[in-house]
């Protein structure tokens, strides 16, 4: 049997340095069945994993044997684990050439103010969430329907990505440009603070000002809707990028909500302009996304720049002073 294709991880630790051999926890990267094998890397040597009786499913942690066992994690992607830190505390978890973690986030969804609660990264995240988005977006080279950049031979590549930040904002300023002049007369108001002076209702307005009404609330859903799908596909890609695990929202799997191609597998067939790249969205992606906006965006601003090395900023497109085009995203695939 073969597993699956998956970005996400599976972690294991082991807590001696001992070399006798030694219990390590693993995260199952896959619905498993039993006696499917599958080698790991740990420290540079390479171990089998063997699924115990009963299988496993997505996310299910079981125990394994490994010998020798330094004091390390271990991250399984496609079968193959690379090696990070255990824990966050007094370290900080193995980075790549460009100095981002791997195989964990470099801080918490919940520590949004580690830089203090006037920090760019957070006030943005705060009041300009589109904003931040597109800044992580160009970080990551998508554009601004989430696509990665591809480089289309060894010395060209997709450029579109460079615009992203700039067509996000010309997005954010048509949609408030707009939203006045559709703003039907009376404003209908669903909370009225007077209650002497009840609000104009839905029937109250001209036909007119009822057109107006449904093209604004189209509109707003529609914005709001776009700006929740790249949240999604930009935190999936970030994942399948540095190999991040799912750790939440992982019963979601238990029921059977799962797909070869990740939760939105297929959903749209064949689309060129949107969802091409083949990236996984997990639960824990759509979870964050619905919950957590706030945390969501600046834990991924976090994670792909190191704000204790670069200087925030507020305006430009990669939300960092003194940017390097190849700092963030390693992974540009050849089409």
């Amino acid at each position: 049997m073969a597993a699956k294709e998956s970005s996400y991880g599976a972690t294991t630790a082991a807590a001696s340095a001992s070399p006798a051999p030694t219990n390590v926890q693993v995260i199952a990267p896959a619905t498993l069945d039993a006696g499917y094998t599958f080698d790991a890397m740990y420290e540079g040597a390479t171990f089998t994993v063997v699924v115990p009786d009963g299988g496993v499913i997505k996310g299910q942690r079981f125990i394994v044997p490994f010998a020798p066992p330094p004091p390390a994690a271990a991250v399984i992607t496609d079968a193959v684990a690379v090696a990070v830190p255990a824990g966050r505390v007094g370290d900080k978890p193995q980075s790549g050439r460009s100095g981002i973690p791997t195989g964990i986030w470099r801080d918490g969804l919940c520590d949004c103010c580690r830089f203090g609660p006037c920090h760019p990264h957070f006030l943005c995240a705060l009041w300009f969430q589109p904003l931040l988005l597109g800044q992580v977006l160009t970080r990551m080279k998508m554009t601004w329907l989430g696509q990665r950049a591809v480089a289309t031979s060894a010395t060209s590549q997709d450029g579109r990505w460079r615009y992203t930040f700039r067509n996000i904002v010309l997005l954010i300023v048509l949609f408030y440009g707009i939203m006045p002049l559709i703003t039907p007369t009376p404003d209908l108001e669903e909370f009225p603070v007077d209650s002497d002076s009840p609000a104009a209702t839905y029937d109250d307005l001209s036909d007119t000002d009822k057109v107006k009404y449904n093209i604004q609330k189209m509109l707003s859903a529609v914005f709001g809707a776009y700006f929740f799908y790249l949240m999604i596909r930009l935190r999936a890609t970030i994942r399948q990028a540095y190999s991040i695990p799912e750790e939440s929202c992982l019963c979601l799997y238990r029921l059977g909500c799962d797909s070869q191609e990740g939760v939105l597998g297929g959903f749209c067939g064949d689309s060129e302009a949107c969802c091409s790249d083949a990236v996984p969205i997990g639960w824990e992606d759509i979870c964050c996304a619905i919950w957590c906006q706030l945390c969501t965006v600046a834990q991924m601003a976090r994670h792909t720049a190191d704000y204790e090395e670069k200087r925030a900023v507020c305006c430009n497109a990669v939300g960092v002073g003194d940017w390097e085009d190849d700092e963030a995203y390693e992974g540009v695939e050849t089409g």
